[in-house]
């Protein structure tokens, strides 16, 4: 169970490891951007002007209406626990006198909730007025705004919204920019490879960490000797003194070795004659 703990915690740091480096990647073009604040403005821009990736800013002042709301769901361990709907609004860009441009469409994707509220009061239903004056009801919204390709269903909502108020398919390619915009946060968006670098780091350094205490533990458990001449334990031991050194004495090992004791053979006698003064009369033999 430990070993399987550890090697998904192993796991979750490398995929945060990789997930900070993407970050940092996928990001940092567009926060240089912003701090060096290189971003058009919309209305400095004709309907083929925008670039995909542009970072653009400027106010929206008439929203024809909502063509199209992208649904996205929130999930916690692979359980919804939260909706969210953001309208792509048809807005009309209306002419400047200073570039000489014709007023177009072109759709934005709205992501904030205050925003989207914004958004709502400013439509203004032109297509069932047609040849009346364009007038917002409200005051503009200032928008920070990412220039992206359409999506094939907004498309194709966009195309039928308009095609139901009488305007044509060809007319619609000649009035709608090439490319829409998205909503944007610069404020959060410049600090993203920030963001990025301290996930990335934050695993590397508890790897770096964990390293250093393995191999703290590992030293204060290992202890190092003074390697000195092996001892030659079948040697006999020295006598500093110059005796012959003797574990057991001679009368003791030889008592012990000999049967009967030390002088065995020696010590042997003959049965002593007062054995036969022994009176056997009572015996019966």
């Amino acid at each position: 169970m430990r070993n399987f703990l550890s090697s998904r915690i192993a796991v979750l740091k490398i995929v945060a490891f990789v997930i900070g480096i993407m970050m940092m990647i996928f990001t940092m073009g567009d926060a240089i951007k912003i701090w060096k604040k290189d971003f058009g403005k919309i209305y400095e821009k004709g309907r083929t002007d925008y670039a995909q990736d542009e970072l653009i800013t400027g106010k929206i002042e008439y929203v024809i209406g909502t063509v199209a709301t992208l649904e996205s769901t929130q999930t916690v361990c692979g359980i919804p626990v939260k909706k969210q709907l953001t309208p792509y609004y048809l807005c009309l860009i209306t002419n400047d006198e200073n570039n000489g441009e014709d007023n177009y469409y072109v759709l934005v994707h709205a992501t904030n909730k205050d925003t989207i509220k914004t958004m709502d009061s400013l439509v203004i239903h032109a297509l069932e007025h047609a040849g009346e004056k364009v007038t917002s009801s409200t005051e503009h919204v200032a928008l920070e705004l990412k220039a992206k390709p359409i999506p094939d269903d907004v498309m194709d909502y966009t195309m039928k919204y308009l095609q139901s108020g009488g305007t044509s398919e060809r007319e619609i390619k000649e009035l709608l920019a090439d490319y829409m915009l998205e909503e944007q946060d610069f404020s959060t968006a410049r600090f993203m490879p920030l963001f990025g670098f301290i996930i990335a780091a934050i695993p590397l350094l508890m790897f770096i960490v964990s390293r250093k205490r393995a191999r703290a533990y590992k030293n204060s458990r290992t202890h190092y000797v003074n390697q000195g001449p092996a001892n030659n334990f079948s040697a006999p031991p020295s006598n500093a003194g110059g005796e012959p050194m003797r574990r057991y004495s001679a009368q003791a090992y030889e008592t012990h070795t000999y049967p009967r004791g030390y002088n065995a053979d020696n010590s042997q006698q003959e049965p002593s004659a007062e054995m036969d003064s022994i009176d056997t009369s009572n015996l019966k033999l």
